[in-house]
C-alpha cells in the first residue's frame, strides 16, 4: 500500500485540469454505439475510463489512439457481439450505463467488478428490466450478474432519488430500440446535471430525447452518428485544486485551465460554494484564478445535486470559521467507500470536530488548523485527494495511506499537485 506524506505548502502556478470523467464515459459510449468513426479529444486514461473503453470493445467497437486522439469505430452498423464478458472495475457509471445498453443490443452479457462495486445496488434495473424482456440472473450479491434477451420499448417508471446513473443508462439505450419509449420519474430527480450531460453528449452524436414534465420521451429507431468530440475539463477534479488554493495559494494564486465557464457539470457548484464561503475566484483570459481567501466562513451545503464534492468541501469546512452543515448526502454511503463515515472517521483522526448523521455531516471549523496525523483513503480516490487538501492546514502534514487510489479518476494527481508547489514525500 503506497503512502504519501503531504506537508503544508504554498501553491502557485498554472495547472491543466484533466478531462471530465463524467463526460468521458458518455463520449466513449456514444462513439462506440455510433455508425462510422468518431474522434474523441482530451481523454485522460483513468481506471474508470479504461474499463468503459474495454467494455465497449468487448461489445464490438474498435478503438485505437492516434497521438492523443481516440479513434472509435462504432457498432452502429449492426456489428455488436452476440455475447460478452464485461469487467467494470470499480466504476458504477460503467456498470449502470452498460446494463441497459447490452440489453438493448440483444447481447448476452456477464457483468463483473472489483472493490465495492458488487455492493452498489442495482434494484432499479432488477425491478424493471425483467418486465421488458430481459432475463436477470445473480446470486447473493449484485455481481456477477448475467443479463440476456432483447429489451422492449414502452413506459419505464423509474425512481430518480437513488442515482441518476440509472436514468442515464436508459437514456443511452432506449433510442436503439425500434419502438418509442418513455421514462416516467416516480420521485424527484437528484443529480439532474449528470442527466443534462448525458443528453448533451447524445445530441452531439445525433440522438435526441424530449424532456417532459414527467420525465423523458425517447423516439425509437435512432442511430448514433460519428462525430468529432472534445471533452472539457472536470469540475469534480478542479474542486480539489480550488479548495487547496483558497486555503494555501501564494500571492500570484493558482490558475486552472481547461474548464468551460458555461459548463453543464453539476460539480461546477463548487464555484458558488466557495464564493459563498468567502473565496477569491476570478475568470481570466488564461483560466480560472483562485487566490488564498482572507477569511473563510462555513455555510450549509445541499449535496443532493453534487454529492462528489462532499469530501473536499468537508475538508475546507474543517479549516473555516463557524459550523458547516452538509445535508442530503445519504447516497454517499454507497460510493467507493461509505464517504460519510470515511470523512467523519479520517478527519476526526486529524483533530476535526465532526458529527455524522444518516444523510450528512456537521463540522465545527478550526481556521487555525491542526497538528496532523495519518488518514486512510479507504481505497477511495476522492478521500485521498481531499486529505491532501486538508494537509495544507496542518503543522506536521498528513500521511495519506493507499494514496494511489487516485488512479481511478486522476492518475497524475500527485505529479500535478507538485507542479503547483504541493509538497509530499
Amino acid at each position: 500500500m503506497e503512502i504519501k506524506k503531504v506537508k503544508p505548502s504554498v501553491l502557485e502556478g498554472t495547472l491543466q485540469i484533466p478531462a471530465s470523467k463524467s463526460i468521458s464515459h458518455r463520449s466513449v459510449i456514444c462513439a462506440a454505439l455510433a455508425e462510422g468513426v468518431s474522434k474523441v479529444h482530451g481523454l485522460v486514461m483513468s481506471q474508470d475510463i479504461q474499463v468503459t473503453m474495454d467494455c465497449m470493445q468487448a461489445l464490438g467497437a474498435q478503438m485505437h489512439w492516434e497521438e492523443d486522439v481516440l479513434l472509435v469505430r462504432g457498432i452502429g452498423g449492426g456489428t455488436a457481439a452476440g455475447q460478452a464478458k464485461l469487467f467494470c472495475g470499480e466504476s458504477g457509471s460503467t456498470l449502470r450505463f452498460l446494463i441497459p445498453i447490452a440489453a438493448a443490443l440483444g447481447v448476452s452479457a456477464e457483468f463483473t467488478g472489483a472493490g465495492r462495486l458488487g455492493d452498489r445496488p442495482l434494484s432499479v434495473y432488477e425491478e424493471i428490466l425483467p418486465q421488458k424482456g430481459i432475463s436477470w440472473s445473480r446470486k447473493e450479491k449484485w455481481l456477477p450478474l448475467t443479463v440476456c434477451g432483447e429489451l422492449q420499448g414502452g413506459t419505464y417508471g423509474v425512481r430518480g432519488d437513488i442515482s441518476s446513473q440509472f436514468i442515464t443508462g436508459l437514456l443511452l439505450a432506449l433510442p436503439l430500440l425500434a419502438e418509442d419509449s418513455e421514462i416516467v420519474l416516480t420521485t424527484q430527480l437528484e443529480s439532474e446535471p449528470y442527466v443534462k450531460l448525458t443528453l448533451a453528449a447524445m445530441d452531439a452524436f445525433g440522438v435526441h430525447v424530449v424532456k417532459t414534465p414527467e420525465g423523458y420521451k425517447i423516439p425509437g429507431g435512432q442511430t448514433y452518428k460519428a462525430c468529432e468530440y472534445t471533452v472539457e475539463g472536470d469540475f469534480s477534479q478542479a474542486a480539489f485544486i480550488l479548495c487547496a488554493g483558497a486555503l494555501a495559494a501564494g500571492e500570484a494564486g493558482v490558475t486552472l485551465t481547461g474548464l468551460y465557464p458555461k459548463t453543464l457539470q453539476g460539480d461546477a457548484a463548487i464555484l458558488d460554494i466557495l464564493r459563498d464561503m468567502g473565496a477569491d475566484l476570478t475568470w481570466t483570459p488564461e483560466g480560472l484564478l483562485v487566490k488564498k481567501a482572507r477569511q473563510l466562513h462555513n455555510i450549509t451545503v445541499d449535496a443532493s445535486q453534487c454529492p462528489d464534492l462532499v469530501p473536499v468541501v468537508a475538508a475546507i469546512g474543517c479549516c473555516s470559521e463557524g459550523t458547516m452543515r452538509i445535508v442530503n448526502a445519504a447516497r454517499l454511503r454507497i460510493k467507493e467507500s461509505d464517504r460519510l463515515s470515511a470523512v467523519h472517521d479520517e478527519y476526526e483522526k486529524i483533530g476535526a470536530q465532526i458529527r455524522e448523521y444518516p444523510d450528512g455531516l456537521e463540522i465545527d471549523g478550526n481556521p487555525a488548523g491542526y497538528e496532523g496525523g495519518t488518514g486512510d483513503s479507504q481505497n477511495d480516490h476522492r478521500m485521498a485527494m481531499s486529505l491532501a487538501v486538508l494537509a495544507l492546514r496542518t503543522q506536521k502534514g498528513i500521511t495519506v495511506t493507499d494514496a494511489m487510489s487516485v488512479r481511478k479518476s486522476w492518475p497524475a494527481f500527485w505529479e500535478d499537485f507538485a507542479l503547483i508547489g504541493g509538497c509530499y514525500e
